[in-house]
């Protein structure tokens, strides 16, 4: 999740039909993040950038002729909640989801942590920051591991990702 405060917009990759697909890029340099948006439209690449103003140090100074096929944005940061759900069963604690698939219930789970992420994080950003010595909520639960549940709740929609041995499910 790295320093969020200093971001001062991100860009949107957009397919043919306008939706965002990738990842979304966030920049906290007002040249690099110029540089990148001027590259991708001279290249004709659909993207979206969504600048916040208020995080700016000086004007982004972009030529008023290009076309934006997703739009320009100015807004406020956005951030989303997500909870972490960890299991104290013995039984099944660190447990792979092909053997918890049958055999876990919702009500094996507790919530332990309940926090907000930027607009651009993915649950590997949200596993990262819960294994760091610092990690938020550190001295009531344990770092997020393989068995444990990530739910994240955005705009459209409400997902959970069950944390495996490599990658989510």
């Amino acid at each position: 999740m790295g320093n969020s405060d200093n971001v001062i917009g991100y860009i949107e990759y957009l397919s043919d039909d306008g939706k965002i697909i990738g990842y979304v890029t966030p920049f906290t340099d007002v040249d690099k993040f110029r540089k990148e948006i001027l590259k991708a439209a001279e290249v004709g690449m659909p993207i979206t950038p969504v600048v916040f103003p208020d995080k700016m140090d000086k004007p982004l100074e972009l030529p008023r002729d290009i076309y934006w096929p997703g739009g320009f944005r100015k807004e406020k940061r956005q951030t989303y909640p997500y909870e972490i759900y960890q299991t104290s069963n013995r039984n099944f604690v660190f447990r792979n989801y092909a053997y918890a698939k049958t055999r876990m219930k919702a009500a094996d789970y507790k919530l332990v942590y309940s926090g907000r992420m930027e607009r651009w994080d993915e649950p590997e950003d949200i596993y990262i920051a819960h294994n760091q010595g610092n990690r938020p909520n550190a001295q009531k639960m344990r770092s997020v591991s393989i068995s444990d549940i990530i739910v994240i709740h955005n705009r459209r929609e409400t997902q959970a990702f069950y944390v495996d041995e490599y990658g989510y499910r």
